[in-house]
């Protein structure tokens, strides 16, 4: 893969990270399966994975696979899981870009889509009546 990922690759990515995070294929394995099916490298697939485990347990990551695989990555937790695991997931990319920002590289427009989202699936509306 030399370039950005396609609307397709990115669903095969969320997958194959979906399958790895449940226990359900060896993170190894699919990585080779996926070089093979996208042309991503295990470097990349690997990031990938981490990326989606802490999206899912709502916890710091501290490399992705790039703003565009963040964004599908939440629009399909949020599709897939609901909004409590978007939540989770939102706070994960927030404290990632927290962490991007303190060393020296802000990523204003990953916080803003990530802004849009919390308003389109009601989440800060919620926070507001709690």
């Amino acid at each position: 893969m030399t370039s950005q990922p396609n609307e397709a690759e990115y669903e095969k990515l969320y997958l194959v990270s979906r399958l790895v995070f449940n226990g359900e294929i060896d993170a190894d394995k699919a990585s080779a399966k996926l070089s093979g099916i996208i042309g991503s490298s295990d470097v990349y697939n690997k990031v990938v994975f981490k990326m989606y485990a802490g999206m899912r347990n709502g916890r710091v990551f501290h490399q992705s696979g790039g703003d565009e695989a963040v964004l599908y990555f939440l629009r399909r937790i949020a599709h897939d899981e609901g909004v409590e695991a978007l939540e989770a997931a939102l706070n994960a990319v927030y404290g990632y870009t927290g962490f991007k920002g303190s060393v020296g590289c802000p990523m204003p427009e990953l916080e803003d889509a990530c802004d849009a989202l919390k308003v389109i699936h009601g989440i800060s509306a919620r926070e507001n009546r709690d």
